[in-house]
């Protein structure tokens, strides 16, 4: 696969996904401030499937995340999540795979306000070079990030608003150093079992040539089969070049 395509297609598999692989509100990209409570759990595993036409050809990319975290008290929770990722690309009659297990993420979120429908949080992390380099499925390096979250709840409605850095400590020829992202979510509870969300949110392009920003749209749903198991639907429109065209998500949450 050659380096600029390969590059193209990499940044297509974590374009607008820094914040996805921790957040609670899958399938939704925007973050809310929600923790599991002293001693309790979450189990969350989640299938993100997005197609892109670039120039000649299609790249297909498939993310595949376990998301596991501990809520250490009733405000701050820690957060390991592990996605294995595979990425396709055709040209012609000629197609190139690269998949394993990409970079490994240790977050912690701490909910250090709230009152009455508000409250804010933190969201440190860190990425883990544990990924295979040569296949495009690691940065390589530690990459540390930070993301601020509100939450403003009105029953029926919750609104969240996200913004989140990223920093790549060791930037190619190409790419930035620099990635900031911004998003704002909007929920609906139908009933006790069933939310119906949608968010549009904006991140920096990690690399410098082509369109600055990645965007995108998401409409979802979260059906609650019991009070601790949820399924999730959704489905994310890109908004500008360097996000995917397409992206079909499905999730399901386990908390114990």
């Amino acid at each position: 696969m050659k380096t600029t395509t390969f590059a193209g297609g990499l940044a297509l598999l974590f374009s607008g996904q820094w914040p996805a692989t921790v957040l609670a509100g899958h399938p939704l990209l925007t973050e809310d401030t929600g923790t599991q409570g002293a001693g309790r759990y979450q189990l969350e595993l989640t299938h993100d499937l997005s197609i892109k036409q670039d120039v000649g050809a299609k790249i297909r990319a498939q993310s595949i995340n376990g998301v596991f975290s501990v809520g250490l008290t009733d405000d701050l929770d820690v957060i390991i999540a592990l996605p294995h990722e595979r990425l396709s690309e055709r040209m012609g009659a000629t197609k190139t795979t690269a998949a394993g297990y990409a970079d490994m993420e240790i977050a912690a979120k701490w909910r250090f306000y709230e009152k009455g429908a508000l409250s804010f949080a933190l969201r440190p992390g860190l990425g883990l070079p544990t990924g295979n380099e040569d296949k495009g499925l690691s940065s390589g390096h530690v990459t540390p990030s930070l993301f601020a979250v509100t939450t403003y709840t009105s029953d029926p409605w919750a609104f969240h608003l996200h913004f989140g850095y990223t920093r790549n400590l060791h930037p190619g020829p190409d790419e930035r150093s620099h990635i900031y992202h911004a998003s704002v979510a909007a929920e609906y509870s139908v009933s006790e079992w069933l939310r119906l969300m949608s968010d549009v949110s904006i991140e920096r392009n990690a690399e410098q040539s082509g369109h600055p920003s990645a965007g995108s749209m998401v409409i979802g749903l979260v059906y609650s089969l019991t009070p601790d198991l949820d399924f999730d639907l959704g489905y994310r429109k890109g908004l500008t070049e360097p996000a995917p065209d397409h992206a079909w998500l499905t999730g399901l949450a386990l908390r114990f």
